[in-house]
């Protein structure tokens, strides 16, 4: 957000505040993806552009620098995308895929069209959550139960999603496996990358038993909890 990297708590962007991380000195997006690649050995690294998002800029000329500086780490890029045009930009960066996220969309007829143009390899859906309802741009064009959001995903020719607690980013209180046992069972073959409140190890293992095919790490990695012996711990036990 506004060219630094930003410690994201429930969503309340506005209250945002530069990282601070074990991790590296300062909030400069480009030197903390180098350090997620020499510390943490990370081959896929989430970005938000909160300013795209929110609709008060971008950061492209982040995203570019953070591309070429590392170009064996696979970007998954958020930036509010809405159009083919928008998401064409950020591949032709060098971003690997594109997120389309729920709370950008007015319906997943959007979601639909994008796909078409990007294929199930250059793109996936973010479904952003608040109390367990899906959040859209317009609340009333489309089912607030993910379950259901998930299913229609599935039908549309999605193959990846990412499950997004946005109320409980950066709480370290903890993902929903409840909620994502329940989206594995709606939408059989989905994979699912799950994202806010992530606090330890043991919840790694927890939520790969429960069907993630991944998470989304921050808050966890910058404060320690969350180490590269960890993950490879984790890992081995897959």
């Amino acid at each position: 957000m506004r060219g630094i990297a930003v410690h994201a708590r429930r969503g309340e962007r506005m209250a945002y505040r530069p990282i601070q991380s074990v991790l590296l000195q300062g909030a400069d997006p480009v030197a903390l993806l180098g350090a997620y690649r020499d510390i943490l050995e990370s081959k896929m690294v989430y970005i938000a552009d909160l300013d795209a998002i929110m609709g008060k800029g971008e950061n492209l000329a982040i995203i570019d620098k953070m591309a070429a500086s590392q170009p064996q780490v696979k970007l998954l890029v958020d930036a509010g995308i809405r159009s083919i045009e928008q998401a064409k930009s950020l591949l032709d960066r060098g971003v690997k895929k594109v997120v389309i996220a729920s709370e950008s969309l007015v319906d997943l007829d959007a979601a639909s069209r994008l796909l078409a143009v990007l294929g199930t390899g250059r793109a996936l859906f973010s479904i952003d959550l608040k109390d367990r309802a899906v959040i859209w741009r317009d609340p009333s064009t489309e089912s607030s139960d993910p379950c259901v959001v998930a299913t229609r995903l599935l039908s549309l020719g999605f193959r990846e999603a990412i499950f997004l607690k946005m109320d409980r980013i950066g709480t370290g209180g903890g993902a929903d496996t409840e909620l994502l046992s329940g989206a594995t069972a709606a939408a059989p073959g989905m994979r699912f990358i799950v994202g806010g409140g992530i606090a330890s190890a043991t919840e790694l293992v927890r939520l790969q038993r429960a069907g993630a095919s991944g998470v989304l790490l921050a808050t966890a990695l910058h404060d320690g909890a969350i180490t590269r012996r960890d993950l490879i711990r984790v890992e081995a036990e897959a």
